[in-house]
């Protein structure tokens, strides 16, 4: 948490990830910067920062000032709810600390507890007494919950709450950092990068997560992903943001909006996309020149749509032409409850049927009628739904089996679907 404060004019800030190696960012409170026609930023080292650019929220207390690329950046944002009197941390650098010699001195770290989110506004509450440092300067701190004990920042804090005379109960205003991201997003600005688009072993402990309680065969199993998982991130080239630098909305289906790049949802998806690939292919090597000749193979796009991912089935048959050689694979994800596995044979020769016939000038979806023969080839397949026909459902089988041959029986099962 110390390495990414900083001091921002009499204030504070922390330096944060942008979805770009050109520049990124310092978040800090408007007014930190509002008088100044110039800004000194440090960093925990006490060194001068360059300043590219700032930029203000026009609603709210916060404000995003544009740095020079740092690739030392390695803080997380927190992206789930908080629970009430959750352990939160305050890190930053108080006025009253501007005389210590040493620059790391300077900084302040101060416990407080989760009071309320309004909006984009939360409220903490300092613990452990309150004095003139948490008054005084604290503007721009950066707030971390402290989740299983590792902190994820949450918000950046701007003000005491309540009128003076309250002051002692220690209560403090900050802004949630959805308020920075709008504020980035109406400047045309890359987006500020969540930590796990740094490196898919952020995302190693989520995947693969089913809900089959009390079995050693799921656990068992976990671990036999994991060590694929492993020999997957031994490439420093497979990265999400590397990923998501080739590929771009050529990830998504049914919308376009980049905001849905950057759900974890979609990441972890596609770790397990690739793990499952593996298991399939069973390469020599699991390593970008072989996720790379699987572009034209099998693919994965995601929404964040709810509804039945059947309803875009023509819009999937036009990526997957666009996409895939003949016999290519499309593997779907999105927010769908209860998704099912694959079309049912009607609906499949349904699109077919449509493809062979003329097509309205204009169509926006229109598919080549030459290629009909490649979409007859096309399988797709939805990978939570996949997961439960060829784990979940298969446990009993797999029970009556050898752990040694979980890894060969699970290729089979998921060959189903795909070959």
């Amino acid at each position: 948490m110390n390495t990414h404060a900083v001091k921002v004019n009499r204030g504070s800030g922390v330096l944060v990830s942008a979805l770009s190696q050109d520049y990124s960012y310092v978040l800090t409170s408007n007014h930190v910067i509002r008088d100044h026609q110039e800004h000194e930023i440090l960093n925990h080292k006490g060194e001068k920062v360059d300043v590219i650019q700032a930029y203000s929220h026009p609603d709210v207390d916060c404000a995003v000032i544009k740095v020079p690329y740092d690739a030392t950046i390695n803080l997380e944002l927190h992206l789930g709810e908080v629970p009430h009197e959750a352990s939160l941390m305050m890190v930053g650098y108080p006025g009253t600390r501007n005389n210590e010699i040493n620059f790391d001195e300077k900084v302040r770290q101060q416990s407080a507890a989760f009071n309320s989110l309004i909006e984009d506004e939360i409220v903490i509450r300092a613990t452990g007494g309150v004095d003139r440092e948490i008054i005084e300067g604290f503007s721009g701190a950066g707030v971390y919950y402290l989740d299983d004990g590792y902190p994820r920042l949450i918000a950046i804090e701007y003000s005491m709450d309540g009128p003076e005379s309250e002051w002692y109960l220690g209560n403090l205003k900050c802004s949630a950092i959805r308020c920075y991201e709008e504020l980035v997003e109406a400047n045309s600005l890359a987006p500020i990068m969540p930590s796990f688009l740094e490196c898919f072993s952020r995302l190693r402990n989520k995947a693969f997560n089913y809900d089959v309680p009390g079995t050693e065969i799921i656990l068992h199993i976990k671990e036999e992903f994991g060590g694929i998982v492993d020999e997957i991130l031994e490439d420093e080239l497979i990265k999400p943001n590397l990923i998501l630098n080739k590929y771009d909305t050529a990830l998504l289906f049914s919308e376009n909006q980049h905001s849905s790049l950057l759900d974890i949802k979609l990441w972890i998806s596609y770790l397990e996309f690739m793990t499952i690939s593996v298991l399939l292919d069973n390469p020599t090597k699991a390593d970008s020149d072989y996720f790379s000749g699987l572009d034209k193979k099998r693919r994965l796009v995601f929404s964040k749509s709810e509804t039945n991912w059947m309803y875009e089935l023509r819009s999937l048959f036009k990526l997957a032409d666009s996409m895939l050689d003949e016999g290519g694979v499309l593997v779907i994800d999105n927010y769908e409850a209860s998704p099912t596995v694959t079309p049912p044979g009607f609906q499949i020769k349904d699109i077919l049927q449509n493809i062979s016939r003329p097509q309205i000038a204009g169509s926006r979806l229109k598919i080549s009628q030459g290629s009909k023969s490649k979409n007859e080839s096309f399988k797709f397949v939805h990978i939570r739904a996949w997961h439960k026909k060829c784990l979940v459902e298969r446990i009993e089988d797999l029970h009556n089996s050898e752990p040694s041959e979980y890894l060969n029986m699970l290729r089979e099962f998921y060959n189903v679907y795909v070959n």
